[in-house]
């Protein structure tokens, strides 16, 4: 970070600093539920203080926006929570967001502008892979924080100081879901994926380790984001001999397959990544969602959540409060926008307020999320494994796990 963006904030802050809070090995508790001051209203006198700002970029518009959208709202009323039990070391908290437009160039404008402009300390963002590493070259160059929403690998990996990311990646859905093909005996199956970096990830780690799990793939296709329909692929398909069809991308491609291979008469299981995993794919495919199985996060079945597993607290408390503020159910997608940001102000807490060793605290969080319990260290800036991810089927118009 460069010495024009903190000194605005960084001295007083130190200054003011009144929690460091030690990550644990069962996890940080959320940052609502563990912030200076938690459980009071913040004073005048606190409010008055130079707030710490940080700069959150989403696809508010476009075709990723079914991911943008909940995740800002997650992060509008965490930082309400924040700020009310008096905000990070003392300090209000400040979101300052932009919409990429579900646009590389786009996010990349937007991440110069939140450093040049805003002088954020650290941003949150993007929705989609793409968007998320053009901003990571830059945030990367300019020794910038951020946590990122997107799924793809090659976002954390290889490791770039600074750079982290909160969702489940393209690896750990790939050994989810082949580790379910194994038990059912399936051996041969079809790809077919959205040509962008999201879809085109997935692809690629389907191929890496389909032969560790004994599976061979006998078809390999591709779709546009924007293509309105993919027939043509899936008559290709349907034409092998493949035993299962697994699709990597997010809506609404993926429930226009599911409507076509219905047409087409298409019976092989159909499964999909975690990048439609949410209540507008059972909107836009309706009836034949029915039968279509995916691989997610815990947070799409908060109802079927075991009481004992160590991450149904904080998702219980996630989902009553989102419902309180939004009349509607969160998806893992609002999910990745609070854990992301109650990652952040860990690190802001950890960190004493010298905000020079944000990225190097961030390594050593550990926290219990929606999405799973992290644990972040100088090898890994996901922290999650496969094995907090499951496997649900749509019956009846409602997501089921699969036990």
């Amino acid at each position: 970070m460069k010495k024009r963006q903190m000194t605005k904030w960084l001295y007083p802050l130190a200054l003011a600093s009144l929690v460091l809070l030690s990550a644990c090995g069962g996890g940080a508790k959320p940052a609502a539920d563990a912030g200076a001051g938690a459980g009071q209203t913040a004073s005048a006198g606190e409010t008055s203080k130079e707030p710490i700002k940080v700069g959150a970029i989403f696809s508010l518009t476009g075709s990723n926006s079914p991911l943008g959208v909940p995740a800002k709202q997650a992060v509008e009323m965490l930082v309400k929570e924040i700020n009310a039990e008096g905000g990070v070391n003392g300090h209000p908290l400040e979101v300052v967001f932009e919409d990429d437009k579900s646009d590389n160039t786009e996010a990349v404008k937007a991440i110069k502008k939140l450093v040049s402009k805003e002088k954020v300390v650290a941003v949150l963002g993007s929705s989609g892979s793409g968007p998320s590493l053009g901003m990571a070259e830059f945030a990367a160059a300019e020794k910038l924080p951020m946590i990122s929403m997107a799924a793809a690998d090659q976002i954390t990996n290889p490791v770039r100081a600074g750079i982290f990311k909160t969702p489940h990646t393209d690896v750990h859905g790939t050994k989810r879901i082949f580790k379910y093909l194994k038990e059912k005996g399936i051996t041969k199956i079809a790809t077919l994926n959205d040509s962008n970096p999201y879809g085109s990830g997935w692809t690629a780690q389907l191929q890496k380790y389909a032969p560790e799990y004994g599976i061979t793939i006998v078809a390999e296709e591709k779709y546009g984001t924007k293509d309105p329909s993919m027939s043509s692929q899936l008559t290709k398909i349907k034409g092998t001999d493949a035993q299962a069809l697994i699709v990597a991308g997010t809506n609404p491609g993926p429930a226009t397959i599911v409507k076509e291979a219905k047409q087409l008469n298409l019976t092989i299981p159909f499964i999909s990544s975690h990048g439609s995993a949410n209540r507008k794919f059972l909107e836009l495919a309706g009836d034949s969602a029915n039968g279509v199985l995916m691989v997610a996060g815990k947070l799409l079945v908060p109802d079927q959540v075991d009481a004992n597993d160590p991450q149904a607290a904080i998702i219980k408390k996630f989902v009553d409060s989102y419902k309180a503020a939004y009349n509607a159910e969160p998806d893992g997608f609002a999910g990745y926008g609070y854990d992301g940001l109650n990652l952040l102000v860990e690190g802001l807490k950890q960190a004493g307020g010298d905000v020079s060793k944000l990225g190097e605290v961030l390594e050593t969080v550990k926290y219990v999320g929606v999405t799973g319990e992290f644990t972040f260290s100088a090898e890994d800036h996901n922290g999650l494994t496969e094995d907090s991810m499951i496997m649900v089927e749509v019956k009846d118009g409602k997501y089921q796990v699969v036990k």
